[in-house]
C-alpha cells in the first residue's frame, strides 16, 4: 500500500512524529464516526479482553499480521517473545520501526513466502477481514496453510454484525453475505475505500472447517466480539 491510498499508514506516522489527527471512517452500512488515532497505540492494559487473551496464548515464532503501528508486536517482544510483524503499508512499517519494534516486513502477506512457517498467526481487529468478502474466503484459508507451521494455531478476532441492521432496521441483503461490507476511511482531505468482510464467528468456524481447519470460540463478549482459535 502506497501513496494517496495508504492513509491508514499516513495516520500513523504522522502521529508518532507528533503531528497526529484523527481518521473518519464509515461503511455501506454505518455513518461516519471517528477513529481516534491514539486508539492504535493502546498498551496492553488498554486492550479490550479479547486481544490481551490472544497475546497470552500467542507461542513459538509468531506472525502479527496486519500490524499497524505494532502495539501488539511490541508487547509481545517485550516479553522476550520471537515476533514478526507484518504490513502492506510502508508507512506503518516506518511507525513500527520508530517504536522499536525490530522484526517488520513491509509486504502483501497474501504474497508473502517465508523461509520458515509460524506457530502463531495472529489476526486482531477483524483481520480475517482482509479477505475482503466471503465468497473470497478461500485465499484466507490457503494463507493460513501456507503460513503456519505444524501443530500450530491462528488466532482470529472477528466481529458478527447482525446488530447493526438491527439498530438501523435494515434487511440482510439477499443475495450477498450481511458482513460484506464498503469500508470508506478518510484522513485530512483524502479517501479510501475498500472491501472488507465481518464474518459471524459461526460462519467463520464452518467456513474453515471445509478446509480442515478445526475451530473453537474462546472469548465472546456482549457487542459480539469473538477471539476465536483455529488448528489443523
Amino acid at each position: 500500500m502506497n501513496g494517496a491510498k495508504d492513509l491508514f499508514g499516513r495516520a500513523l506516522w504522522d502521529y508518532v512524529r507528533g503531528q497526529g489527527r484523527d481518521m473518519i471512517t464509515w461503511t455501506s452500512l454505518t455513518p461516519p464516526e471517528i477513529l481516534r488515532t491514539a486508539y492504535l497505540f493502546r498498551t496492553y492494559d488498554q486492550m479490550p479482553g479479547h486481544e490481551r487473551m490472544a497475546l497470552q496464548l500467542a507461542r513459538g515464532r509468531i506472525l502479527d499480521i496486519g500490524a499497524g503501528s505494532g502495539s501488539h508486536a511490541l508487547w509481545l517482544q517485550e516479553q522476550g517473545a520471537d515476533v514478526y510483524a507484518v504490513d502492506a503499508s510502508r508507512l506503518a512499517c516506518r511507525t513500527m520501526e520508530r517504536r522499536g519494534v525490530r522484526r517488520r516486513l513491509w509486504a502483501d502477506v497474501f504474497r508473502y513466502k517465508p523461509g520458515k512457517r509460524f506457530d502463531t498467526l495472529l489476526m486482531l481487529m477483524n483481520g480475517a477481514g482482509m479477505a475482503g468478502r466471503r465468497s473470497e474466503g478461500a485465499r484466507l484459508f490457503e494463507l493460513w496453510m501456507r503460513l503456519l507451521a505444524p501443530g500450530g494455531q491462528v488466532l482470529v478476532h472477528t466481529s458478527d454484525i447482525a446488530y447493526v441492521y438491527a439498530a438501523y432496521d435494515l434487511a440482510f441483503p439477499p443475495e450477498t453475505y450481511y458482513g460484506d461490507v464498503r469500508f470508506y476511511l478518510k484522513y485530512g482531505r483524502q479517501c479510501t475505500v475498500f472491501d472488507w468482510v465481518y464474518w459471524a464467528p459461526g460462519d467463520l468456524l464452518a467456513d474453515a472447517r471445509a478446509f480442515g481447519f478445526h475451530g473453537q470460540t474462546l472469548y465472546r463478549d456482549e457487542w459480539g466480539d469473538s477471539l476465536l482459535r483455529f488448528s489443523r
